[in-house]
């Protein structure tokens, strides 16, 4: 039975939870209002916001379990650290951005060689002044990861199991990974095929996928995933610590097992508000927010049973990771721009609702969720 003071504390943990995750990313509408008008960039605000969730989680534990001995306050001091500076660089790219969005440098002309950079070395040398904050963002990054990765090694078994940062039940974690795999490529696939075939474009649909494993950047980008997913760990377990390792316990320890996790996908999905307005879209921000809000309930579905049935945070940022990055690779763009500037039609809100219920919506009849809820150390 929790005693007073484990309530309190478990209420300001809480409060410091919300206060980060949802406080301070709302508040960051009001730079990302200026900057938009303004043609700037709002990726690496977008990015601050990624890491919040696990820095709300990271806080709590700092502020209000400082006692307690068995939390790894080193890596809680990482997962703070590394929120901040990437909050004071979205601010920085709003009001101390002496570019603007499109403004580019050529180092190969700085360096004074004749001819264009892609004859010169192939490639092109052009430096996106414009984006230097998110560039500078993305070195902390991989910094931080880095460091990160130091912190779990030493932080010891007992300290992580208390954390939930414990790597358990692995084997059955890669076989979930893979079948999140299948499933997303269903998901993204599936229906391009579905309308290859009413529409009886199929040949142009099989050829232009034939292109692209054609394509050496499609396999150079499948290739360089695990490296990425190393160096930029810390962005992922932003979210998921936040959302599955902390929120969905207390979500389904008052709303039950089901609704809980149902309700955990309404409230990360509206967490993206700030980002589906001002950056996922410009002109259909009430089917994005709408989309987004499906999108995170079918999936947070899926991710809640993984999560049930293993217990290993970390597979689901690996999936969270994977979500994320396939999306460049299989639609051929090869960046993250694909996600910027969204067009989304009404009709669209109809097909992911109905695909997403098929390939995520099912597993709420998983086992996993017919199981009494446990305490757990987000609970403590």
């Amino acid at each position: 039975m929790d005693t007073k003071e484990t309530v309190s504390a478990n209420g300001k943990r809480l409060f410091a939870f919300i206060a980060v995750a949802y406080g301070i990313s709302f508040l960051m509408m009001i730079p990302m209002v200026i900057g938009k008008s303004k043609g700037i960039d709002l990726t690496q605000i977008v990015n601050a916001q990624m890491c919040s969730p696990a820095a709300g989680v990271a806080l709590g534990y700092l502020l209000f379990m400082k006692n307690e001995k068995r939390v790894p306050k080193f890596f809680m001091v990482v997962l703070v650290i590394n929120y901040v500076i990437q909050l004071l660089l979205g601010i920085a790219s709003v009001f101390f951005m002496p570019f603007s969005g499109s403004d580019v440098i050529d180092l190969a002309e700085i360096l004074g060689s004749s001819g264009t950079s892609s004859e010169i070395t192939g490639v092109s040398t052009q430096f996106p002044v414009g984006q230097m904050y998110n560039l500078i963002g993305q070195n902390i990054l991989i910094v931080t990861s880095i460091l990160l990765w130091i912190a779990y090694f030493v932080a010891g078994r007992e300290r992580r199991k208390f954390v939930g940062l414990s790597r358990n039940n692995e084997g059955k974690g890669i076989l979930m990974v893979l079948l999140f795999v299948g499933l997303y490529m269903l998901r993204t696939i599936g229906p391009v095929f579905i309308e290859a075939a009413i529409t009886k474009t199929m040949p142009q649909t099989l050829a232009s996928y034939g292109d692209l494993v054609q394509n050496r950047m499609f396999w150079l980008s499948i290739v360089s995933l695990p490296f990425n997913y190393i160096l930029t760990i810390i962005a992922f377990l932003g979210e998921e610590y936040g959302w599955r390792f902390y929120l969905q316990p207390i979500m389904q320890k008052k709303f039950g097992m089901k609704l809980g996790v149902i309700l955990l996908g309404v409230v990360w999905g509206l967490w993206h508000t700030p980002v589906d307005l001002f950056f996922y879209t410009e002109d259909s921000a009430s089917q994005m927010l709408l989309g987004q809000i499906i999108t995170c309930v079918f999936l947070g579905i899926f991710f809640g049973f993984v999560y049930l049935k293993t217990n290993n945070i970390w597979i689901c940022v690996c999936m969270h990771f994977l979500n994320n990055n396939l999306i460049p690779i299989f639609t051929g763009t090869f960046t993250a721009d694909v996600l910027t500037n969204q067009h989304v039609p009404w009709v669209y809100l109809i097909e992911i609702l109905l695909i997403d219920i098929v390939v995520f919506g099912l597993f709420i009849f998983a086992k996993e969720y017919k199981k009494k809820k446990e305490v757990t150390a987000a609970d403590a």
